[in-house]
């Protein structure tokens, strides 16, 4: 084990010594790191180039948990002054990452239910009473009692989930009916608080237990995803296919540009709905602006894209890079991936950073707290804000503008899974998975693959995620895509109809057939964009579907997950999770566990333990054949064609229940069209 991880650190420094020549493949994303160095700003990608990385750090093996150390039990040849030996120190460690990682989509999921517990307490219209409703059967609430009774009802399960005294989440139960027993988390709060406990000095010293908790916690992270998604289509409508782009060049010289980033949507839904009020636009007329531009950035972005169709001007390793054009009169934050570099890069320029939850302020920046009661006057205040800002464009330190010269790409975003369901239905309306399973079954489409996670400077940015998405495509598996990986897919073109030229020829068959269902009369993009990091669990329930469709354990389904870049806590939570789920999650920056040959064996080979699996592997296109190794196995598992008999009929026996079909019988009356 030593020898593997001295390679890994070996292998780390030669990458870092490529990505210090060429940080991203995405033109413009270039242009704009080297106009950050042209005018001396440093940003993540240019502090990378001076900062070493700490090789301790990324194993895992440093324990600051008492004033007796820090201890460093590199390699396992020492242990801590307590005796702590380096299985436990990473193991601890990994628990105490995944439940930061927990707590950040548990606090927005606590946001989103009291949200829209106040909207029916309020008697305030709720926007899509059809989905409460579908929430409401699924969790085994009376749909009897009027909508705003049940929204009450619907959001009180959801708090008690985050914050109650039960023995297990109901949301867990009712969505994710796979779990064991004994692996159902009980409430959010009890679950971190014993984490924390746990991982105090001189408590818990079995490794694998800590394991097995982060894996309980992980499934509570899929959970509040879950809960927040849910939550959100019912406050603002679900999503639905619409056309958009992403780029800097969506930044217009002639209006007033915000900016809203992060990952809470309700401070944009409420910016984007007072941008048209006619008071706002005369005073922005007045200051000699033609207009309001609202931009989205990072997962806030795709919250409004999906829904509004508004544009992305990037992703969260951009947010520097969107400031350092001297474009943006105000950039407003919500939570989570938000750079406090921001600030220093903002005060080069008018650019005024706004801060809007208590849980992210920024010192020495506006702050204004958002508050249900008075969403209205605080979006006002905010535009104000920028409207005024906007003739002090070019006064600041630094003076320049920045005009990229790539135009935005074009994509097509706000699948879901019950919008993929209606594309379906139009196939089958009896059966909607009917067509999907089929597909899947007679191997047109070989297997699914979930794209998430984030983009990190470390490697060369949107190159992996792109790379990956186009090897597996041509081998005929479908790409779905969430986060910042959608946004890498989306600036490589792979978002619209065209980028079907790159899929297999049988993929590109039934994309064609879909599209035209769909009412595109154009295929369906090879990548469908599933919306933000919470939007995974739009993955989670179309992949629980497909198993309870077909009466099989989700880690017998050809399936996997990607986050090739990922880079936050809450990637570790969500991957631990689905893991926990039984799919294996491909990872191209390892977690910090390295340093332990208990801890990486149990992620990575003991499915017994865990259901799934992790794979490790930085480089895409060996990560590409490691993936559709996996999905062959699956296949063979279940009986399913594989490359090398296709033709054959397929089997397939569970708990006395026998699937037949054969590959030419799929999607009848289709496969003629074609």
């Amino acid at each position: 084990m030593n020898i593997e991880v001295k390679n890994r650190n070996i292998e780390v420094k030669n990458r870092n010594i490529e990505v210090k020549n060429r940080r991203t493949n995405d033109k413009e994303t270039e242009e704009l790191i080297k106009h950050a160095k042209d005018i001396n700003i440093d940003i993540s990608f240019t502090v990378l180039e001076k900062n070493n990385t700490c090789n301790n750090g990324s194993n895992g093996v440093c324990c600051r948990q008492c004033l007796m150390g820090p201890c460093n039990t590199v390699f396992g040849k020492r242990k801590g002054v307590c005796g702590a030996d380096v299985n436990t120190v990473v193991a601890r460690n990994l628990l105490m990452m995944v439940g930061r990682g927990t707590a950040a989509h548990a606090s927005h999921s606590l946001h989103i239910a009291l949200s829209l517990l106040k909207t029916a307490q309020d008697h305030t219209k709720i926007k899509d009473p059809e989905k409460l409703i579908s929430v409401a059967n699924k969790i085994k609430v009376s749909t009897s009692n009027g909508i705003e009774n049940i929204a009450i009802q619907v959001a009180s399960i959801a708090i008690q989930d985050i914050l109650g005294t039960g023995d297990s989440m109901t949301f867990a139960k009712s969505y994710l009916p796979d779990i064991a027993l004994e692996k159902i988390p009980r409430s959010v709060g009890r679950e971190l608080l014993d984490a924390g406990h746990e991982t105090s000095m001189g408590t818990m010293e079995d490794p694998k237990s800590l394991v097995l908790h982060a894996e309980r916690l992980g499934i509570a992270d899929i959970t509040c995803l879950i809960i927040g998604t849910e939550l959100q289509d019912v406050l603002f409508g679900k999503p639905r296919p619409v056309y958009s782009k992403i780029g800097f060049g969506i930044l217009d010289e002639d209006k007033i540009n915000i900016v809203v980033h992060g990952h809470f949507p309700s401070i944009a839904e409420k910016i984007i709905e007072l941008s048209e009020d006619i008071e706002l636009l005369n005073n922005a007329h007045s200051f000699g602006a033609k207009g309001i531009n609202i931009v989205g950035c990072c997962c806030t972005g795709n919250e409004i894209l999906m829904r509004h169709g508004i544009p992305l001007v990037g992703n969260s390793i951009q947010q520097e890079l969107i400031i350092a054009t001297g474009l943006v009169e105000a950039f407003v934050v919500d939570v989570q991936c938000i750079f406090p570099n921001i600030k220093t890069v903002a005060n080069n320029f008018h650019t005024k950073i706004i801060t809007t939850m208590k849980e992210a302020r920024i010192a020495n920046t506006e702050y204004i707290p958002f508050e249900e009661e008075y969403a209205d006057e605080m979006a006002r205040k905010i535009l104000n804000i920028a409207i005024e800002n906007f003739p002090k464009r070019r006064k600041g330190k630094i003076k320049d503008i920045f005009f990229t010269k790539e135009e935005p790409k074009d994509l097509i975003g706000g699948f879901s899974t019950e919008n993929c369901l209606d594309i379906l239905s139009v196939l089958n309306p009896e059966d909607p998975l009917k067509p999907l399973i089929d597909n899947i079954i007679s191997g047109n489409i070989y297997g699914v693959v979930l794209l998430a996670g984030c983009l990190n400077p470390k490697v060369i940015t949107y190159e992996s995620h792109a790379t990956l998405a186009k090897e597996l495509m041509k081998k005929n598996i479908l790409i779905i895509a969430t986060g910042c990986a959608a946004g890498a897919c989306a600036r490589a073109g792979l978002l619209i109809p065209e980028a079907s030229q790159y899929a297999g020829d049988k993929l590109k068959c039934v994309l064609k057939i879909l599209g035209n269902a769909a009412g595109l009369e154009k295929p369906l993009p090879p990548v469908l964009f599933f919306g933000s990091c919470v939007d995974n669990s739009r993955a989670i329930t179309l992949i629980t579907a497909i198993a309870e469709k077909l009466n099989v354990p989700i880690n017998d389904l050809p399936i996997a997950a990607s986050a090739i870049e990922c880079m936050a806590e809450k990637s570790i939570a969500i991957g631990i999770g689905a893991v926990a789920l039984g799919i294996t999650v491909h990872v191209g920056e390892a977690p910090n566990t390295i340093g332990s040959p208990l801890v990486t064996t149990l992620l990575t080979q003991e499915e017994e333990l865990l259901r799934g699996k992790f794979i490790i592997e930085s480089d895409p296109i060996k990560a590409s054949q490691l993936l559709f190794e996996h999905i062959s196995n699956m296949r063979r598992r279940l009986g399913l064609a594989c490359p090398t008999n296709i033709s054959r009929q397929l089997e397939y026996i569970d708990n006395e229940i026998i699937l037949k079909t054969v590959v030419n019988a799929a999607m009848p009356g289709l496969v003629e069209q074609v």
